[in-house]
């Protein structure tokens, strides 16, 4: 058996020699970024060379921490390599699996006789290998991340030289296996970071602070929002801030400026212009990179496109506005019909005592026709505002159309050709005729006013099922079965400004006097009345499209109700007890002497807490309750749902300057309940009183 001296190959070499040649061997492949098989077997091959008659091996623990995978063994046969690769490691697993299990130094003397290579030693026998001494390799956190081994070809006791060398080996080995994992960690987290920033729907930069500062990285995302490559857009440093809408670069810059100064977050929202001139929104934040004090300041940041966002921001916006507006036309024409209620009554009763045929007669009948006129614009602010009130049916849209057609060749020029194209079998549509009518009279009184030079006026309808495809048509867009109403003319068309503000009331591009700037915002109003929404298609000398959905009619097509025709040349009268409920002084003085002119008892109240009162202290029936619907403290849908609890019989006749339709939408208020909308006339309030007491 041989000792501990060293061979012939190593004859009077130190150990420290040895360790400072693999020290500068393999540290040197480290530094350089050498790849690990190559380190390992440099290692394995300098102490080779150094001591004649080792057999060096370096076997690598799986991630599993159970299996021993071949790392580098330059000298010993590749057969016996391939063998042991894959070993699982354990308590009697030949030198190095035991090594790896127990987390020690393993020395086995003999192979042939040790118990440890009981399942093994006839795999290292064949091959001439009869000992082995396994050191584990140590990772900084005490895990195992492998084995480094030397074999002898002849049984061998422990040698102290030889333990040196196997320990600072296994150092060297830790040393290269811990540094290749943590650049392979390192590529994964770099590879991990680049597909996320790629895969991101944003795109991710690093630049210089300044209008013109030099960007160092940009994501592929550039490409597919802003048409750019990511090569084309680095090669320019200018094309940042060149991009950016005018109206906001700087602000843009001043935020930036505020940045460098703060260095805290950089946060703006901006446009931009494509390459294709598409206009997008970007949501802009970025943080500051640490740099030498000698170098430019780094922004890293990542730009999100907001451009839905702004989208869907301006839609409830302008949703909001036409709301305020709405609410503020209806109150406008609640206050505005009361005073023409006033007119008409002083005017109707001032009338009654003219001579008939005589001028001032003529001159009462001219007030009573501007009361109308003016009572029609009334009409169209509710109209826009959705507060009139509605008499829905289910109609076929083609007749409707049909007759707005009729009244077209009054309306258009000759030089404007008309064509209407009614589809075959269309759906039924539940609405109210007049705002159909309304709405198709004023798209094509629009399209008219934008040919002043002629053209061609084109109308259809359609029937168009929805689905999730037809998101992009608009706002409200909803899957299900609409009847599509197309107004298409060969006009001056609208730019973009124009139609951003096409819908809002009062906003029109024509002289003064030629229009109010309502039709197109009381086509809004009663789209959505109906629940439905418009297209538009335009663009400056092209003409424009108009495309109106609506909810088909679910309900069979039912034939209208025909209101009896009231006879009013003749002013009925009664005696009953009727409460009379308006907060508007004049109305409330002129309905009662009327009513009671006519023969009535007629109890008055100013709002609803005092007709409560009079009611309660009233101990007759009082038969009819007429009373306004919108009033301070109490109106007049509570006023009316209280006195039925205490009065079952009485009968109520609302009025109203704006009357919400949905008021009456409780079954238990419509019973014997109709709605006389302001401005009437006195004679109309008689027989609507009377009607409503004759009733069963």
């Amino acid at each position: 058996m041989s000792t501990g001296a060293p061979k012939s190959g190593s004859t009077g070499r130190k150990l420290p020699e040895v360790l400072a040649s693999l020290d500068q061997d393999v540290l040197a492949m480290v530094i350089s970024r050498a790849a690990l098989p190559a380190i390992l077997n440099t290692l394995c091959a300098t102490i080779e060379r150094h001591y004649s008659g080792i057999l060096c091996s370096v076997l690598l623990l799986d991630s599993d921490g159970k299996t021993l995978r071949h790392g580098a063994a330059p000298s010993l046969p590749k057969e016996y390599s391939q063998a042991i690769d894959g070993a699982q490691i354990g308590p009697s697993v030949g030198s190095c699996g035991t090594a790896a299990f127990r987390r020690q130094p393993v020395i086995v003397s003999d192979i042939a006789t040790d118990p440890m290579w009981a399942d093994y030693r006839h795999l290292a026998l064949p091959h001439g290998l009869r000992a082995c001494w396994s050191m584990p390799i140590s990772s900084q956190d005490g895990g195992v991340l492998g084995t480094f081994a030397i074999y002898y070809r002849e049984p061998r006791n422990p040698d102290t030289e030889h333990q040196q060398l196997i320990a600072h080996a296994a150092h060297l080995a830790a040393i290269a296996i811990e540094r290749d994992r943590a650049k392979a960690e390192l590529s994964a987290a770099e590879s991990r970071y680049r597909t996320l920033v790629e895969r991101l729907p944003a795109i991710t930069y690093v630049a210089e602070l300044g209008a013109s500062g030099r960007w160092h990285y940009v994501s592929p995302q550039i490409e597919s929002m802003l048409g750019f490559s990511p090569a084309e857009w680095l090669a320019d440093s200018s094309n940042w801030i060149n991009r950016i809408h005018p109206e906001e670069r700087q602000n843009v810059l001043a935020v930036e400026e505020r940045f460098q100064k703060h260095r805290d977050l950089f946060q703006a929202e901006y446009r931009v212009f494509a390459r294709d001139g598409r206009i997008l929104w970007f949501r802009d934040e970025a943080v500051m990179l640490p740099t030498a004090e000698d170098q430019p300041s780094v922004m890293q940041g990542v730009m999100y496109d907001i451009t839905e966002r702004k989208r869907l921001e301006d839609q409830l916006r302008h949703s909001q506005k036409m709301e305020a507006v709405g609410l503020l036309a209806g109150g406008v024409a609640h206050d505005f019909n009361n005073l023409l209620m006033l007119i008409q009554a002083h005017n109707e009763r001032l009338r009654a005592s003219l001579v008939p045929n005589g001028a001032a007669q003529k001159e009462s009948l001219g007030i009573e026709h501007a009361v109308t006129r003016a009572a029609s614009l009334t009409g169209r602010l509710l109209a826009f505002s959705r507060k009139q009130v509605l008499q829905p049916k289910v109609m076929d849209l083609n007749e409707v159309l049909t007759e707005v057609a009729k009244m077209l060749d009054r309306l258009i020029e000759k030089n404007i050709s008309v064509r209407v194209v009614p589809a075959r079998q269309l759906w039924p549509l539940k609405a109210d005729p007049g705002q159909i009518e309304q709405l198709i009279m004023n798209l094509a009184v629009n399209a008219r006013d934008a040919m002043p030079a002629g053209g061609e006026l084109f109308i259809e309808t359609r029937n168009v099922e929805i689905d999730a495809t037809h998101q992009a048509l608009g706002e409200g867009v909803r899957s299900g079965r609409y009847l599509n109403l197309t107004v298409r003319d060969t006009g001056v068309g609208m730019n973009r400004e124009t139609l951003a503000h096409m819908f809002e009331p009062f906003f029109t591009t024509k002289e003064p006097g030629k229009g109010t700037g309502l039709g197109l915002a009381i086509v809004y109003g009663v789209v959505k009345q109906l629940r439905g929404w418009t297209h538009v298609e335009s663009q400056p000398g092209k003409g424009t499209t108009f495309e109106i959905y609506i909810p088909r009619a679910e309900e069979a097509n039912v034939p209208a109700a025909v209101d009896k025709i009231l006879d009013l040349s003749t002013v009925p009268k009664g005696t009953e007890t009727i409460l009379l409920v308006e907060d508007e002084d004049g109305i409330r003085e002129l309905a009662s002497a009327f009513l009671q002119g006519r023969g009535y008892m007629v109890l008055t109240a100013m709002d609803g807490n005092e007709a409560l009162r009079i009611a309660e202290g009233h101990e007759d029936l009082i038969h009819l309750l007429v009373t306004d619907i919108v009033m301070p403290n109490v109106g007049g849908k509570e006023l009316s749902q209280r006195l039925r609890q205490v009065r079952p019989q009485i009968k109520v006749l609302f009025m109203s300057g704006y009357p919400d339709h949905p008021v009456l939408a409780n079954s238990d208020l419509a019973v014997q309940s109709t709605v006389l909308q302001k401005p009437f006339s006195l004679d109309m309030l008689a027989h609507k009183v009377r009607t409503l007491l004759d009733q069963g």
